[in-house]
């Protein structure tokens, strides 16, 4: 199997002012590492989830909390399944590692105990075997707070032909806080990773009065959903080599050499061999300024074709021999990711950089 490390994704004009020319950026995806690296044999996963109640007291509970905190009924169950549910959907959508199995198991649990001991690896094995996956990713603790807090604020408002006026308003900011806890059990039934993770967002709205503040937040339901499914994601993120957004910028225009300027309209198209070629030209250029940038764009040029050695090397040029100080900057973030790529190549057998 051959996995792409690095995807193009577009290009857009940026006017840079400190710089006396005309730069575009280069937007890019590059597979960054894993904080933990799964076991070779699992290649197939299913995610999971033990957040349920498991009494009629603890549903009871349930409904109580939401009721004195002002979440609204059901609001945490709103949440546990977009956790679990973006867990799954984050890693098919930027993640090559596994095969992921969309079921959502629902598996026994509680919600007034955080994080129970770990399941039988036997019971594991069995889901899996009945699921046909290597592995479960399994949100096992799920707790949520809200809390809205109110403050007073003066606005001046301008009307055309009349005196400015100050008006008091309500700011009413919303506070969502979530824990969670999951766990990773793998081919053998065992735990191969644990983590509790913790996030918050918040939501600002102002009126006239406090109630008329309150009416525009959102459901505390869409926002428990969106707090949830960033969580989901950030615990992709940490068992397999995920896709990042890069940015990279190329000089596209200088008054000092012809090749630069002709570059700038295959830029312009996305034609990157036809550029790279008149950039080479630019690259001999006896101004030193010109011949830096030129080498530079060849090592963004290298880059997008994941080209990481070829890449250095013009950076390397550009910011030694041409003292391109951007080109400093530039090669210390090549030489990351190269060292990243080995990292990943571990983590995702089969990578390739082709």
């Amino acid at each position: 199997m051959k996995t792409p490390l690095l995807r193009f994704a577009s290009v857009g004009l940026l006017a840079l002012g400190l710089l006396a020319s005309c730069t575009t950026t280069v937007h890019m995806q590059s597979l960054a590492p894993a904080a933990v690296t799964m076991p070779r044999s699992m290649a197939r996963i299913a995610t999971a989830s033990r957040v349920l109640p498991e009494s009629g007291r603890d549903k009871f509970f349930d409904v109580l909390e939401g009721i004195f905190t002002g979440e609204g009924l059901m609001v945490d169950r709103a949440g546990t399944e977009a956790c679990a549910l973006s867990v799954g959907e984050a890693l098919m959508r930027n993640s090559p590692r596994f095969r992921v199995t969309p079921a959502n198991l629902q598996l026994l649990g509680k919600t007034r105990e955080f994080f129970l001991p770990p399941m039988a690896p036997g019971y594991v094995r069995q889901v899996c075997a009945e699921t046909q996956v290597d592995g479960l990713v399994v949100l096992e603790a799920f707790d949520s707070d809200m809390q809205v807090t109110q403050r007073q604020e003066e606005r001046i408002i301008k009307e055309k032909d009349k005196p400015d006026r100050k008006v008091q308003v309500t700011v009413a900011v919303m506070e969502m806080r979530l824990v969670t806890g999951f766990r990773t059990y793998g081919p053998e039934g065992t735990v191969v990773d644990e983590a509790k993770q913790e996030d918050r967002m918040h939501w600002t709205t102002e009126g006239a009065n406090y109630q008329e503040a309150l009416r525009q937040l959102p459901p505390p339901a869409d926002c428990i959903r969106q707090l949830a499914t960033r969580i989901g994601d950030q615990y992709a993120r940490r068992i397999a080599p995920s896709y990042v957004n890069l940015a990279r910028e190329v000089y596209t225009s200088s008054r000092k050499d012809v090749y630069m300027e002709q570059a700038k309209q295959m830029v312009a198209a996305t034609d990157w061999t036809a550029a790279a070629a008149v950039w080479q030209q630019a690259a001999q250029s006896p101004d030193s300024k010109v011949a830096g940038r030129a080498n530079y764009n060849l090592a963004v040029y290298e880059e997008l074709n994941n080209r990481l050695p070829e890449a250095i090397a013009y950076a390397r040029k550009a910011a030694y021999t041409h003292q391109l100080r951007a080109a400093t900057t530039y090669l210390r973030e090549l030489q990351q990711r190269q060292q990243a790529e080995l990292v990943v190549s571990e983590q995702l057998p089969g990578a390739s950089a082709d």
